[in-house]
């Protein structure tokens, strides 16, 4: 889909303290940001921007239930752009399992691409839509949570202790 002159319609959830933004297009869901604004940024340059709190597939009412612990894998419309290798990657990223983790160099081999660990780290870090595609549950081969582009590692963590991942020694 291109952005330009589309519609992308927004809605902004609050979630036990928790600000979320899903952005969504008639299509699917197109990116959620957690506790920042990247999302407004890039389609106020791209599309016109409207507010609607209608059009999002059941995604708000899955979070809620995400974060009550209630929901473990979303089913929704996605309508996300990216190179074939980051739309490979990210569909890999689904097949995790809520409550485990996995290395970046897992995932390399998993794509049958053993060499491109850091490569999957910048496609990782490239989810236009985090928590539904669980880049959350993935780590660094040291046990060290690396970064997080849906807010930083301290979010990363909270994901995963609310997985209860976060018993594991990830350090």
């Amino acid at each position: 889909m291109k952005l330009v002159d589309q519609k992308t319609y927004y809605t902004l959830l609050k979630i036990n303290g928790n600000s979320i933004t899903i952005y969504s297009s008639p299509k699917g869901i197109c990116h959620i940001d957690l506790n920042s604004k990247s999302g407004k940024k890039l389609f106020q340059k791209k599309s016109k921007l409207l507010p609607d709190d209608k059009i999002f597939f059941d995604l708000p009412e899955q979070l809620k239930k995400y974060f009550n612990s209630e929901l473990k894998t979303f089913k929704v419309s996605l309508d996300i752009q990216g190179t074939t290798f980051q739309l490979q990657v990210w569909n890999e990223l689904m097949n995790i399992p809520f409550g485990e983790v996995v290395t970046y160099k897992d995932i390399a081999v998993r794509i049958k691409n053993e060499m491109s660990f850091r490569a999957v780290g910048n496609a990782v870090g490239a989810n236009p839509v985090p928590i539904v595609i669980p880049c959350h549950r993935v780590i660094k081969t040291s046990g060290a949570l690396g970064g997080f582009s849906g807010g930083g590692p301290k979010v990363k963590e909270k994901l995963l202790a609310l997985e209860g991942c976060m018993s594991l020694e990830l350090f």
